[in-house]
């Protein structure tokens, strides 16, 4: 039995990490988002090539997901905060790197690149963990608010970017270490890595199940497990066929400029920051099938408009195109916010003592399942037309309904 002032100790101590974490998701936003907008621009001026700079930025996406299996067990081993606080000093070595790197140094250059895209899966995988642990029955909302406040400081992010747009590089990625350090000093002081007195195993018992879950092997054996990883990674590779281009499509389908696709972006920013807290509260009312379910049809709605622009492009002004692709953008992140929380909430709970390691091995397929869309939405485009992946992902949408609705259990 569990005394009620050792549970109202765990309900503060778990309130408290929550809050601050949340408070580190504002300043890692800010810093992420800066960094979104400029480190390809920012390769692309030291190789002074194309070729090179997809070549560094598809290595920055691998370190993404190939090492999520051992970032999950090293989070199992050391606990999530630990693991955490980790990335803070890769990231830091990544930006100083970058500060440092130039046409004579372009190792400097790759080594940034692939270490802070490591230091991101690292913050990544933990920080949705410690989201998971730290709350109760109310899983999706707390992950509406921690999210939200990721969402905020992108916003920010992004408008500081817009009006600093005459300084250089080297000023965002130290404006960037400076706010890790402030976040890996609120990590260290004001998060607990043990948020839980109880115990519902004896230790023995524990090591001995770690033992025996041989993960990869459990994944292809158990029906709900492979039915999470085949939905995950069909989702990815369904949505990714359109958004892997996207935006170059926008550029030269309908010849907008970048501040005309900016202010588009923006409206789904603002969007993802005003509902994901009431999409978290839906995901607890509703359960996580239903959840994803509506993710789905809001996902569908993007297809839809933007097939809609596509086809109406020759009769109509640039203005109804961009309102129409803001209707569809304003859908997609409807279809994100619901997504997310169900999102986490399954990935976080697979498995019965090695969760970030599961959360790892889906995450490794899924990037896996990642890596074609671009070059087969690339020939569809060139060989077809510009509509072939939206109707082809419009499509896979419709069988995703399917398949939730034939092989998701019920919550």
């Amino acid at each position: 039995m569990v005394d009620l002032n050792t549970l109202n100790m765990t309900k503060r101590v778990r309130k408290k990490n929550l809050v601050a974490l949340s408070g580190t998701k504002v300043l890692h936003g800010f810093g992420v988002a800066m960094f979104t907008v400029i480190y390809q621009p920012f390769i692309l001026d030291i190789t002074k090539s194309l070729f090179l700079t997809g070549i560094i930025v598809s290595l920055g996406s691998i370190m993404q997901f190939l090492p999520m299996p051992l970032v999950g067990r090293l989070s199992d081993k050391l606990g999530h905060k630990n693991t955490l606080i980790m990335s803070i000093p890769l990231y830091i070595l990544s930006l100083v790197s970058l500060i440092y790197a130039n046409s004579n140094a372009i190792y400097l250059l790759i080594f940034g690149i692939l270490v802070y895209f490591l230091g991101l899966t690292l913050n990544t995988i933990n920080s949705q963990f410690l989201v998971s642990v730290n709350s109760s029955s109310s899983k999706g909302f707390m992950y509406g608010i921690v999210f939200t406040s990721y969402f905020l400081g992108t916003i920010a992010g992004n408008s500081f970017v817009i009006f600093g747009a005459g300084l250089a590089p080297q000023f965002f990625f130290f404006l960037f270490i400076i706010l890790l350090i402030i976040e890996g000093i609120i990590i260290f002081f004001f998060i607990s890595n043990n948020t839980s007195h109880i115990k519902e195993k004896h230790h023995e018992e524990i090591i001995l199940a770690d033992q025996e879950e041989k993960m990869w092997l459990k994944f292809i054996k158990i029906p709900r497990m492979r039915v999470i990883l085949i939905f995950f990674t069909l989702d990815i590779f369904i949505y990714g066929t359109t958004l892997s281009v996207y935006n170059g499509g926008l550029s030269d389908y309908y010849h907008l400029t970048t501040d005309q696709i900016s202010f588009i972006t923006i409206w789904m920013n603002i969007t993802n920051m005003i509902f994901q807290i009431p999409a978290g509260r839906i995901t607890d009312k509703l359960g996580k099938k239903k959840a994803i379910l509506i993710s789905q049809i809001f996902g569908l709605g993007f297809f839809i408009f933007n097939i809609s622009a596509s086809i109406l492009w020759e009769f109509v002004n640039t203005e109804i195109i961009i309102l129409f692709l803001i209707f569809g953008y304003i859908s997609l992140a409807l279809s994100i916010v619901c997504f997310i929380p169900s999102e986490q909430i399954i990935l976080t709970d697979i498995g019965k003592n090695k969760k970030a390691e599961s959360y790892g091995v889906v995450s490794f397929v899924r990037g896996l399942g990642y890596i074609p869309t671009g070059v087969i939405a690339g020939l569809l485009i060139e060989n077809v037309s510009y509509l072939a992946p939206l109707i082809i992902s419009l499509i896979g949408v419709f069988f995703e309904i399917w398949f939730i609705l034939k092989f998701f259990s019920h919550d």
